[in-house]
């Protein structure tokens, strides 16, 4: 149920006819490791297509549609990039859960089960790890592999300010550069330009954040009233949990974003003395270390009372430690 880097590379240079699966609510990281990985494969000659992912944002579009599988597909192996358990697979991705041939991951909650099991857990974004079974197979590093692996790198490491960023994160970065990556066009567009609707969203945000246990915890609820009133998309919230971080003193940002069901999607966003994905888990989520998230069929305003008795517990709990 465990492997290598080696035995991954083995594994996929030994198959053919391979899908490649991608999270809910796509973020850069899944979505650059699908396509670089896609990419190289095609490289070496292999059929490989990505499956279609329907929450896929403009943001990170081009990455991995030009790469989905026809419908017709019939993949002889599967693989995840990036997924850290059963509950983040796609619908359309259900019917290979039980089939999983590879699975690629750097998250430390990581839940899933293959043949061949490779998770790096101090990997700041799984691109890292992904980059190194390419180079195990021998695939060269061109501009567009190269630009799926530096977004990837850059957005689950906030643009490389997060504390998840490693000696290798920069290494590969660098190399992502000197294949030819336009590093700096990249990260304003990612990380500096905001459109109309997340440009409101933010304010409201601002404006409606809560503050608790004498502002170490802040929480802001996103509620769908609010998206629908600004036109706000999956791509304008892109990365907003992070805001909650920012206020100086603030060591546990939640943020509850309402579904268009009334469910709630939670993220958590810690400083170094307290861990996110244990918050998360006492609410059937996990993550890493500074960055959680959960899932909860309760409306936001339960979902507040849930996620902020868990953030009190584990907040206390390291205290004592």
């Amino acid at each position: 149920m465990t492997g290598t880097v080696t035995e991954a590379a083995r594994t996929l240079l030994a198959a053919d006819n391979i899908l490649i699966l991608t999270h809910r609510r796509p973020d850069g990281d899944t979505t650059g490791c699908a396509g670089a990985l896609c990419r190289g494969l095609r490289q070496l000659g292999k059929t490989a297509y990505i499956l279609k992912n329907v929450e896929l944002t403009r943001r990170y579009e081009p990455l991995i549609a030009p790469c989905y599988a026809p419908a017709d597909f019939a993949p002889a192996c599967v693989v995840t990039t990036d997924i850290a358990d059963y509950g983040l697979l796609t619908d359309n991705a259900e019917p290979y859960r039980d089939r999983l041939d590879v699975v690629l991951d750097h998250h430390r909650s990581n839940a899933m089960a293959a043949p061949v099991r490779v998770v790096r857990e101090t990997a700041g974004a799984c691109a890292e790890l992904i980059a190194d079974v390419l180079d195990e197979m021998g695939v060269e590093l061109t501009a567009d592999i190269a630009e799926c692996l530096y977004i990837a790198l850059s957005t689950d490491t906030g643009c490389f300010r997060y504390s998840n960023t490693t000696p290798d994160t920069l290494r590969i970065a660098a190399r992502c550069l000197e294949a030819g990556v336009d590093g700096g066009e990249i990260n304003r567009r990612l990380f500096e330009v905001k459109s109309w609707p997340r440009f409101q969203m933010e304010r409201i945000i601002f404006d409606t954040m809560e503050f608790l246990m004498d502002g170490k915890i802040a929480l802001v609820i996103i509620r769908r009233a609010d998206i629908n009133r600004t036109g706000a998309d999956m791509d304008d919230l892109d990365s907003i949990a992070s805001l909650t971080r920012q206020i100086e003193g603030v060591q546990v940002g939640i943020t509850i974003t309402e579904n268009t069901d009334g469910t709630s999607k939670i993220s958590v966003r810690t400083t170094k003395e307290v861990d996110a994905s244990a918050i998360c888990a006492k609410c059937g989520g996990g993550g890493h270390l500074r960055a959680g998230g959960a899932s909860l069929s309760c409306g936001p305003d339960e979902a507040r009372d849930q996620i902020v008795d868990a953030a009190r517990q584990v907040y206390a709990e390291s205290e004592l430690n």
